[in-house]
C-alpha cells in the first residue's frame, strides 16, 4: 500500500519526541510606540498589528534550524518550516545545495504538511527544500531519515551529495511503491559524514526532488513524512520500526494472499486427486494469479519497483487472471462456449492491450488511468452475466458466487471512480472523505478496506463452493460405486462362466466389456433333442440400467426356453417385456436356434448379420426390442453343414476407433470372421475399443459324443467381467 495523500497525515503534532526549534539570523521587526486618539478603539488596531508582525516575520525569516546541541536528543522529527522552492538550479552547478547560499527569498513551508495545500496544487518538476541541523562538537554520527517523499531526490549536507534515490532529469526514472510513485515508504537512512560542518556546528541540509507529471494530479508530489535526523546508530531501529508498522497497515492484503496461495495448493490438489475434473486446475491458476496481484500490491512498498516493469508485470498477471477466471466459470458452470465466453476472451485481451501505451509513453497516466478502467469494463460485465445467466437456470454454484463477485467488482469499480473524481479536482472534501472511508472502512484488529471486505467475502464463498462440490462429487461416486457394484454383481449372475457342452456343436466365447459393467449379453441354453439355444445382444445404456435390462431379458429366455424353440416367438415376448421398461432404450438380439442335424432357425430384432466364411449370412432384419409393439420378426431357415462356422458378433467390433479417428468398419469385421474369437476380439480391441466386444463362434462337428479332452466349449471372459 503505496504512500498517498489518501493516507498522509496532514497534522503538525509531532510525533514520538519533541523539540525546541531555535531560528537565527531573524530579522528584528521593532514595534515603534503609536499614539492614537483617545476616541480610537484600540482593539481592531492591536489586532491588525499582531497580523502585520507575523506576516513581516513569516517573510523574513530563514531557514529554520535543528537544535541537537541544547536538545540533547538522539532523533528528533522535523515539525517546522523549511525554505522551498520550484525548479532547479539554473546554473546548472547545483549552487543551491551550497551552505552560503541565501535562501532567505524563498518561500517558508511547514515541513510536514503537502506542499499542494500550502499553495502549490498539482505541482510536478524540480523543487529544493533546504533547513539547518545544529550540532554539538563531538556529536555521534549522524543520519537523516527520509520515510515518504514522493518523488527522486538527492540529498545534499554542507554542499556535498550524500544520498540519491530514483533518477532526475534528464536521466529520469520513476519508481512505484504499494501501487503510487513513491519512495522507499519504510524509510532511507542517510549517513552524515561527521567531517562535513559549516562555522559554528551549523550543517545546511539540501533535497533536491523531482516529481513526474504524470504522477502531479493523483498524488501528493512531494511530501515528507516527518523527516527524522539523529544518531545512525537509531535509524536501523527506526527501518524496521516502519516495516513493522506497515507491515501491520497491510495485514489485510496479506492474509488474502496466503487466503490465495493455500487455495491453489488446494485446488492443484483437487485437480491431482481427479484430473477429469478441469474446473480444479482453472481453480487453482486463477487463485494463483489472485496472489499474484495482492503480492504486486504488497512488495513494492517495502521494495521499490520501476514504473514500466511494475505495469508490465501487471498487464501479464491481469491477462492471465483473465483467462483462467473465464476458464474456471464456464468449466464450474457447465456452460457452452459461446458468444459471451468468446466476448469475455476479446475484453480480457482488449484490456491487456491497452498498457502498450502507457509502457511505449503514446499517453500520459492522467488519460491512461481512466481509459484502463473503461477498457476492463466489458470483462466485468461479461462475468457477472455468465454467472447471472447460469444462476438463472438453477445453478447452486452461480446462485452462491453471484453476489460476493459482483461486491468484489463494485469496489473495484468504486475505487476507480473515486480516484478519478479525486484526480481531476471533483468532489473536494466529499470526496476525500469517501476515498479515505474507501481505503480503511475499519481499524481493528488491523486497517480494512472496502475492497478487502468484497474479496474476503468472494474468497469465502469460493472456497465454500469448492467443499461443497467435493463434498458432492464425493456422494455421487459413492452411489455409483454402489450401483456398479450391484451391477457387477447382476452381470457375472448372468453371463455364463462356463459354456454348456452340446453335442456335435464346437463353441467360442469371448465377451469384452468396455466400462466396467457393458450392456452386451449373450446366452448358451441346451435344447432338447440335443440342439441348443444361441442369444446374443446388445442394450442401450451402460450400468445399473443396462444391467437391470439385461437381467430382464435373460429370465425372458430362460423361462421361454422351456416352452418354445421358435426364435421369433421368443423375439416377440421379449419385445413385450421391454416396452414397458425401456424408458426410451431399445435392444438389439439374434436368437439362432441349431438342432443335432445341422438343421437351424434364426431370427433378428436389429442385431449385426452373422458371418461365415468371411461373408455376410443373409438374414432377414426386424426393428430392436422396445420400440414399437407391432414390431414382427421373420425367422430364416438353414442347415449348417460339417465344419461350417457361423461368427456372431456386436456393433463393439465393427465401431472400433483408431486414434485417428478412423473407424474398424463392417468390411475389416468381416475378414477377420474365419479367426479365431480370441483373435477377433483381441484385433478390435487393440484397433481402439469404444463399446463392449462380444465375439460368439459356433462349428459343427461329426462327433456326436463330445468328450473334455476333445471337444471344448469355452467361454473367454474378461477380468472386468469376471
Amino acid at each position: 500500500m503505496g504512500f498517498s495523500p489518501r493516507n498522509a497525515s496532514s497534522s503538525s503534532k509531532p510525533v514520538g519526541n519533541t523539540h525546541r526549534v531555535v531560528a537565527t539570523d531573524q530579522t528584528m521587526c521593532d514595534h515603534a510606540n503609536i499614539m492614537l486618539h483617545r476616541g480610537w478603539d484600540r482593539r481592531p488596531i492591536v489586532l491588525l498589528t499582531f497580523a502585520l508582525l507575523f506576516v513581516i516575520s513569516t517573510k523574513c525569516g530563514v531557514a529554520q534550524v535543528v537544535d541537537l546541541q541544547n536538545d540533547r536528543l538522539p532523533m528528533v522529527e522535523i515539525h517546522t518550516l523549511w525554505r522551498f522552492h520550484t525548479g532547479d538550479d539554473p546554473d546548472g552547478k547545483l549552487g543551491w545545495a551550497n551552505p552560503n547560499f541565501d535562501d532567505s527569498s524563498w518561500t517558508l513551508l511547514r515541513a510536514d504538511q503537502p506542499v499542494n495545500v500550502q499553495g502549490y496544487p498539482g505541482f510536478s518538476g524540480m523543487a529544493w527544500y533546504r533547513f539547518r541541523v545544529l550540532r554539538p562538537p563531538n556529536h555521534p554520527d549522524l543520519a537523516l531519515y527520509i520515510s515518504g517523499i514522493q518523488s527522486s531526490y538527492q540529498v545534499f549536507a554542507g554542499g556535498h551529495l550524500i544520498g540519491q534515490f530514483g533518477g532526475l532529469p534528464p536521466h529520469e526514472r520513476t519508481y512505484i511503491a504499494g501501487g503510487a510513485p513513491s519512495v522507499l515508504p519504510m524509510g532511507q537512512g542517510i549517513a552524515i559524514p561527521s567531517n562535513i560542518a559549516d562555522w559554528q556546528g551549523h550543517l545546511v541540509i539540501a533535497i533536491r526532488a523531482w516529481n513526474s507529471p504524470d504522477f502531479a494530479w493523483t498524488y501528493d508530489p512531494q511530501t515528507f513524512r516527518a523527516l527524522r535526523i539523529g544518531d545512525a546508530s537509531l535509524m536501523k531501529d527506526e527501518r524496521q520500526h516502519r516495516w513493522n508498522y506497515e507491515f501491520w497497515s497491510l495485514s489485510a492484503a496479506n492474509v488474502l494472499l496466503l487466503g490465495y496461495l493455500l487455495a491453489a495448493v488446494a485446488g492443484l490438489g483437487l485437480f491431482l486427486l481427479r484430473p477429469g475434473e478441469g474446473e480444479y486446475l482453472w481453480f487453482a491458476a486463477f487463485e494463483l494469479f489472485n496472489g499474484t496481484a495482492c503480492a504486486l500490491f504488497i512488495y513494492p512498498t517495502f521494495h521499490p519497483m520501476w514504473f514500466p516493469a511494475f505495469e508490465a508485470l501487471q498487464g501479464l498477471q491481469l491477462f492471465l487472471y483473465g483467462i483462467c477466471l473465464s476458464m474456471f466459470f464456464v468449466t464450474l458452470l457447465k456452460v457452452n462456449r459461446g458468444r459471451l465466453f468468446w466476448s469475455t476472451i476479446g475484453s480480457v485481451l482488449i484490456g491487456t492491450l491497452m498498457f502498450i501505451p502507457l509502457l511505449m509513453d503514446w499517453m500520459t497516466f492522467p488519460v491512461w488511468l481512466p481509459v484502463i478502467y473503461l477498457a476492463w469494463i466489458p470483462f466485468i460485465v461479461c462475468q457477472l452475466l455468465m454467472l447471472f445467466l447460469a444462476s438463472r437456470r438453477g445453478n447452486l454454484d452461480a446462485r452462491l458466487l453471484l453476489v460476493p463477485f459482483g461486491l468484489s467488482c463494485g469496489a473495484t469499480l468504486g475505487d476507480g471512480i473515486l480516484g478519478g473524481l479525486s484526480g481531476f479536482g471533483f468532489g473536494g472534501r466529499v470526496i476525500a472523505f469517501l476515498m479515505g472511508k474507501w481505503d480503511q472502512l475499519f481499524n481493528w484488529p488491523f486497517p480494512i478496506s472496502v475492497q478487502n471486505i468484497a474479496d474476503f467475502l468472494c474468497q469465502i464463498s469460493l472456497l465454500a463452493i469448492m467443499i461443497l462440490r467435493f463434498a458432492r462429487t464425493r456422494r455421487d461416486e459413492e452411489r455409483f460405486k454402489s450401483e456398479l457394484e450391484a451391477a457387477r454383481t447382476v452381470q457375472q449372475v448372468l453371463i455364463p462362466e462356463e459354456i454348456p457342452a452340446i453335442p456335435g456343436l464346437v463353441l467360442e466365447c469371448v465377451y469384452k466389456p468396455a466400462g466396467q459393467v457393458g450392456g452386451d449379453f449373450f446366452q448358451v441354453i441346451p435344447a432338447p433333442n440335443n440342439g441348443a439355444l444361441i442369444v446374443i445382444g446388445d442394450v442401450s445404456g451402460k450400468g445399473m440400467p443396462a444391467a437391470m435390462a439385461v437381467s430382464l431379458l435373460v429370465g425372458t429366455v430362460r423361462t421361454l426356453a422351456h416352452y418354445t424353440q421358435s426364435p421369433a416367438a421368443i423375439l416377440t415376448a421379449m419385445n413385450a417385456r421391454m416396452l414397458a421398461r425401456s424408458k426410451g432404450g431399445f435392444t438389439t438380439c439374434l436368437i439362432l436356434h441349431i438342432e443335432a442335424d445341422g438343421s437351424a432357425t434364426l431370427a433378428n430384432a436389429g442385431h449385426l448379420a452373422p458371418y461365415s466364411g468371411a461373408q455376410e449370412f443373409s438374414v432377414d432384419y426386424g426393428l430392436p426390442l422396445g420400440i414399437s409393439a407391432e414390431s414382427v420378426y421373420t425367422e430364416t431357415i438353414f442347415r449348417l453343414e460339417v465344419d461350417q462356422d457361423l461368427t456372431l458378433l456386436t456393433d463393439g467390433v465393427a465401431e472400433a476407433r483408431s486414434k485417428t479417428g478412423e473407424l474398424f468398419g463392417f468390411e475389416r469385421a468381416a475378414s477377420i470372421s474365419i479367426l479365431s474369437a480370441q483373435h477377433i476380439a483381441a484385433t478390435a480391441a487393440a484397433y481402439g475399443q469404444q463399446d463392449d466386444i462380444t465375439v460368439l463362434k459356433v462349428r459343427r462337428s461329426l462327433i456326436l459324443e463330445q468328450a473334455d479332452d476333445r471337444i471344448g466349449a469355452t467361454a473367454s471372459l474378461s477380468p472386468s467381467a469376471a
